[in-house]
């Protein structure tokens, strides 16, 4: 579960990056239709977007988070030339936007391997929790995925908290539950102190503990969210190992 944050293109110092367009998105805007050709390579320098697919006629769902430094554009693991998934802004959001051609024929070859692994492995991370964790896993390992891409700075934090801004139904589609079993785990998590949830936002609480989960969930195992209570008993050694109790 490789969770943590990419090093980003964040600002076009290299030749190739200083060549490209800036694009900026408003939270729920479109930044991919899927199907459509993808004439550009993408990579997002700020902000995060989710991955919608369309399972079935008239059924879309929610698949994945991607954020700081994922490739979302041509060549990337959302497509070759046509795009797989629609991609909208979670939050607002700014991409690096080259032609293609252009950077294809760029003679110093830039390195973008590193940022197509990782957005591919961030982006398989996400859609395996979904075919192996149970509904507690699969909802938890979601809301620490969205932490990671929208908290800010720890230097720019003012409180241990943090409010996705996606409502209920959506976080459920994330986690492939329906609104039901979504209200119900968020409820439990609410009664332990680690959420507080509204109709249309949900906030986590002990953020300092939800982003460390899913490195937490890497070196000790998928077991340590499967219950409730082990949920509650993992996220309090977070806090207060990152308070540095014993």
């Amino acid at each position: 579960m490789k969770n943590r944050r990419t090093q980003a293109p964040s600002a076009p110092t290299d030749h190739w990056l200083a060549n490209g367009q800036v694009k900026t998105y408003r939270r729920g805007q479109r930044i991919i239709e899927a199907g459509s050709p993808l004439g550009d390579w993408v990579a997002i320098s700020r902000g995060a977007a989710y991955l919608v697919s369309q399972v079935a006629p008239g059924t879309r769902v929610a698949v994945a988070a991607l954020w700081l430094g994922d490739v979302i554009g041509g060549e990337s693991p959302l497509g070759k030339l046509a795009a797989r998934y629609d991609v909208t802004a979670l939050v607002d959001v700014t991409t690096i936007n080259i032609p293609l051609t252009q950077l294809q024929a760029d003679t110093a070859q830039p390195e973008t391997g590193q940022l197509y692994t990782a957005t591919a492995s961030r982006l398989q991370d996400q859609i395996s929790m979904r075919l192996a964790g149970n509904g507690l896993q699969r909802l938890v390992s979601v809301m620490a995925t969205l932490a990671t891409a929208l908290a800010p700075d720890a230097r720019a934090r003012h409180a241990d908290r943090l409010a996705l801004p996606i409502a209920q139904a959506c976080i459920g589609q994330l986690s492939g539950l329906s609104r039901r079993q979504t209200w119900i785990y968020l409820g439990q998590l609410g009664r332990h102190g680690w959420v507080v949830t509204a109709r249309s936002k949900v906030t986590l609480e002990g953020l300092t503990a939800w982003l460390a989960l899913m490195q937490e969930v890497e070196s000790a195992g998928i077991e340590c969210i499967a219950s409730l209570e082990q949920c509650d008993a993992t996220l309090l050694r977070l806090s207060a190992r990152a308070l540095g109790r014993p």
